[in-house]
């Protein structure tokens, strides 16, 4: 064997671990929430996956769906039509046709915070409609100065869930314009705490926005 022909093995022995290297750098991470719709052929894996009701889902295509994805998946209800579970439903949650954007953005920000709080399937599943439908409000604010929009974003957002229910499940998203403060986030505690029953539980997502003054709140909930 000459140096030439050694030198040469060696290259493309270099050139295999290299393409090797690059197929693995390109392999992408799976989502987090993914919504799907009934005429896809085929669905690509999601942590949490998401149906809308009113896309006309039926047992078989539910049923379809499961043995691709195997994820944990909730119906979005946004119109009075309802749907039978089949075993395939893990919650459901009531919203707005527009909403439903939002929806999944709640979970997304919730679901890549959960490595500094303990968040597992079982309760994302309660918080979302696993024993009783649960229901999706929001609340924007803007054109107000940072030590107000936060505290006037939460009470407008905790109004909205009607008096006498006592809330024992919720995951609540903040986007705001800037990092919030540990006053801010206590504030924000503080005002759900208040709404809750002390049994109850509660997950916080938040993100920053290139939005000067505005603030925005999303919660997915579940009563007593």
């Amino acid at each position: 064997m000459t140096v030439d022909s050694i030198f040469k093995d060696k290259q493309t022995i270099k050139n295999d671990i290299n393409e090797k290297c690059n197929d693995e750098l390109q392999i992408e991470p799976i989502p987090l929430a993914t919504l799907y719709t009934p005429q896809s052929d085929s669905y690509l894996l999601s942590e949490v996956g998401f149906i809308v009701i009113e896309d006309g889902w039926d047992e078989q295509s539910l049923l379809n769906l499961q043995q691709q994805v195997g994820c944990t998946l909730f119906a979005l209800q946004t119109t009075d039509k309802q749907i039978d579970r089949f075993e395939v439903i893990d919650g459901i949650i009531i919203c707005k046709a527009d909403e439903v954007a939002q929806v999944i953005t709640v979970f997304e920000s919730v679901l890549s915070d959960r490595n500094k709080v303990g968040i597992d399937v079982n309760d994302i599943k309660r918080s979302c409609g696993a024993e009783k439908p649960a229901k999706f409000i929001q609340a924007r604010v803007t054109g107000i100065p940072d030590a107000e929009q936060i505290k006037s974003t939460v009470n407008h957002l905790l109004n909205q869930i009607p008096e006498g229910l006592s809330t024992q499940y919720m995951m609540l998203d903040i986007k705001s314009d800037h990092k919030l403060s540990l006053d801010e986030f206590f504030s924000i505690t503080t005002a759900v705490e208040s709404r809750i029953s002390d049994d109850s539980e509660v997950f916080y997502g938040n993100r920053m926005i290139d939005k000067p003054d505005h603030c925005w709140m999303g919660t997915i909930y579940v009563t007593g």
